[in-house]
């Protein structure tokens, strides 16, 4: 778990609900020129392996309400995961978050590592003073698409934790630009992202000093700022991906916005995007602890 206080009292956090095994970099990133990238590779990609964790983004503000992004994985055993579980109401408490002080639960997109804890065991809202919400695009594409809206171990998830909010009413969409969210000063926002998933938004928060982007999964690791030809293996439109994850990247440079990234290593969850000498190429600076 990292903290990041903001200005005007708000915090934001970096929860790990879990962290499956690393993975050869070769096979999450299987169609990147790795090896043409030595310097990025080196950084990036310890021994050759991708570590990635199941990350929820919560922000807190001054009047004590929660807004959180993501559902990391959810209890578990999960099996497509090897029965991995996670450990998000250990993380909250940890952090000093009441689940009842919730008010937003927002979804980037539908993946299974994203929607795990949106309903109790009983199949009832975990959050129960929360609203939930979606991309109105991401809900559009899983109702005209159903089983062949993913991979099979993803409609697995949404039948399971998506499929009842959407069922009782309770999930709203949600369309990208007008604020979702305000507390004083602050907004909360969509930003349109596509390509990992036909409808995957990030989220856009002003007000708490510097902007704040959250990339949801345009990026699964940092290499990819530098290199946002990269394509992790789940990116289901992958030219739509990496126009993404550039307009992303240049918007966060140009307005100095903070990143938080639910898929960096827990030391790399927060950082910027610089212009990485005169060429004008962007990078990625994780912030310290």
């Amino acid at each position: 778990m990292r903290r990041l206080d903001l200005e005007g009292g708000a915090a934001l956090f970096a929860l790990t609900d879990t962290a499956p095994a690393p993975a050869a970099s070769s096979y999450a990133f299987p169609d990147a020129d790795l090896a043409a990238r030595p310097d990025l590779t080196g950084r990036w990609f310890p021994d050759g392996e991708f570590r990635t964790r199941f990350g929820v983004l919560a922000l807190r503000c001054l009047d004590g309400r929660i807004v959180m992004v993501d559902a990391g994985l959810g209890p578990g055993p999960n099996p497509y995961f090897n029965g991995l579980g996670g450990r998000l109401p250990e993380q909250m408490a940890e952090a000093g978050l009441d689940p009842d002080a919730v008010a937003l639960v927002i979804f980037s997109h539908f993946h299974l590592d994203h929607v795990g804890w949106a309903l109790d065991r009983a199949g009832a809202p975990r959050f129960s003073q929360a609203r939930y919400l979606a991309p109105a695009a991401e809900i559009a594409h899983w109702r005209a698409h159903g089983e062949e809206a993913a991979l099979p171990h993803h409609v697995a998830a949404f039948r399971q934790s998506i499929a009842p909010l959407l069922t009782s009413g309770r999930l709203e969409a949600a369309e990208p630009g007008a604020p979702v969210f305000t507390s004083g000063g602050v907004t909360v926002s969509l930003l349109p992202a596509p390509g990992h998933t036909a409808g995957h938004h990030a989220i856009w928060i002003e007000g708490a000093g510097q902007p704040v982007l959250i990339a949801g999964d345009s990026w699964h690791n940092p290499a990819q700022i530098a290199e946002p030809d990269w394509c992790h293996r789940a990116d289901r439109d992958k030219d739509l991906a990496r126009a993404s994850r550039r307009a992303l990247a240049e918007r966060a440079a140009r307005t100095g916005a903070l990143v938080a990234a639910g898929h960096f290593v827990e030391d790399q969850a927060f950082g910027r995007i610089m212009q990485d000498g005169p060429a004008g190429a962007l990078a990625y600076r994780p912030l310290p602890h």
